[in-house]
C-alpha cells in the first residue's frame, strides 16, 4: 500500500532537517551574501525524492513545479538546483551513516560488505569520451559480468538493509582495496590506507603475478561510517589471511569470508549475506545506480550519496510506519 504524499514528504523532511541541523549544519562554512530562499534541507529532501522519480533531473523539477508548489513555494532553476546539489554532496554523504544510526544500526549483530558495479557509460563511449579522470576506468561487473566504464562501490549494510558506510574506486579496483579504505577510515577518517610503502604486502594470489593497487582515487572519507566492532561477512573476493589479519590487528575489523566455511556453516554464511544482494538490487532497479547521468566527479558524488541516503531514509520511514524495512517500491508513488 502506497503512503500518502503528505505523510511521506512531512516525515522525510522532518528526519532530514533534524539530522542536518544537529550534525552537519554546524560544520558547514558560513558564506557571505543573502540567505538562500530555498533551504539546504529542502534541497536535500528534493534530491532524495528525485531518486524515486527517475533518472532525469530536469523532468523531476518540472514535476515539482507543476504538482508540488504547495509544498515547495520557491523553486530553483535546473542549473541552480544542480549547483546546490553538488555543494551539498558532502552533507548527503555524512547523512548516510547518520540515518543508519537513527535506525539503530550502530550495534548490529553483524554487517555485510560487497561490491556493486556503477557504470557511468557504455564501454566504447567511455573510452572515446572521457568525462572523468582516474576516478573511473574499464572493469567487469554486474549480473552479466560484462565490461563497463565506471566505478565500483563497496557497500556495508546491517541485517535490516541499512547502509552503514561505503567506498568508491575505479571499476578495475579489487574489492580488498576498497575494503582497506573503508576499514581504515572507519577507524580514523584522517588516516592513510595501506599503500604497501609502510606495510609488507601479502603474496600475490596469482602465480607469478604482481600486485596491482588502485588505479585511481578511492573516496569518500566521510562515507565509510563509524566503527562498530561487530563481525563483517564477506564473499571469497575478500579472502586472504594477510588481509584479514591486518584489518583485525590495525583497524579492529573482523572480516569473515566464506572460503573458511564448509557444509552447514557455509550455507548459514550465504543465507546471512543475502541481504546485501537485496540492497544492491534496490540500488540498481529502484534508484538507478547504473548510469546515474553524472558528468563530473562532484555531480557523481552527489547523485551516489542521494541514492544511498534515499535507501536509508526509506528504511527509516518504513520502520516508523510499521512497514517491512525494504518495501521501498510502494513507499511513495508519484
Amino acid at each position: 500500500m502506497t503512503v500518502e504524499l503528505d505523510t511521506f514528504l512531512v516525515a522525510l523532511y522532518t528526519i532530514v532537517d533534524e539530522l542536518y541541523q544537529r550534525h552537519v549544519a554546524p560544520q558547514r562554512p558560513v558564506r557571505r551574501g543573502h540567505r538562500p530562499e530555498v533551504s539546504d534541507s529542502e534541497v536535500l529532501t528534493l534530491m532524495v525524492c528525485e531518486q524515486w522519480h527517475g533518472r532525469s533531473e530536469r523532468r523531476f523539477l518540472r514535476f515539482v513545479e507543476r504538482y508540488w508548489r504547495g509544498y515547495f513555494p520557491r523553486l530553483l532553476s535546473q542549473s541552480a538546483f544542480n549547483r546546490r546539489a553538488r555543494d551539498l554532496a558532502g552533507a548527503m554523504t555524512a547523512l548516510v551513516p547518520l540515518v543508519a544510526a537513527e535506525i539503530g544500526a550502530v550495534l548490529p549483530a553483524y554487517q555485510v560488505v560487497d561490491g556493486v558495479a556503477m557504470p557511468l557509460a557504455r564501454r566504447g563511449r567511455g573510452i572515446r569520451h572521457r568525462q572523468f579522470g582516474d576516478e573511473a576506468s574499464i572493469g567487469r561487473g554486474g549480473a552479466d559480468k560484462d565490461w563497463y566504464f565506471g566505478c565500483k562501490v563497496l557497500v556495508s549494510c546491517t541485517p535490516t538493509g541499512a547502509v552503514t558506510g561505503f567506498a568508491v574506486g575505479p571499476a578495475d579496483t579489487e574489492e580488498r582495496w576498497l575494503a582497506e579504505a573503508w576499514a581504515c577510515w572507519r577507524d580514523d577518517p584522517t588516516a592513510r590506507p595501506w599503500d604497501g610503502e609502510s606495510h609488507e604486502l601479502p603474496p600475490s594470489h596469482k602465480r607469478g603475478g604482481r600486485h596491482r593497487g588502485p588505479t585511481g582515487p578511492i573516496w569518500p572519507r566521510d562515507g565509510a561510517g563509524v566503527a562498530t566492532g561487530t563481525p563483517v561477512l564477506a564473499d571469497a573476493g575478500f579472502r586472504g589471511a594477510h588481509w584479514t589479519a591486518h584489518w583485525w590487528r590495525d583497524y579492529g575489523v573482523l572480516v569473515h569470508s566464506d572460503d573458511a566455511d564448509a557444509g552447514a556453516d557455509r550455507r548459514l554464511h550465504h543465507s546471512a549475506r543475502q541481504i546485501i544482494e537485496t540492497v544492491n538490487g534496490r540500488l540498481v532497479d529502484l534508484f538507478h545506480l547504473h548510469f546515474p547521468n553524472a558528468h563530473s566527479l562532484w555531480g557523481l558524488r552527489a547523485r551516489l550519496a542521494a541514492k544511498l541516503l534515499a535507501l536509508n531514509l526509506g528504511i527509516c520511514l518504513n520502520i516508523r510506519l510499521g512497514r517491512p524495512p525494504l518495501t521501498l517500491v510502494t513507499l511513495w508513488g508519484s
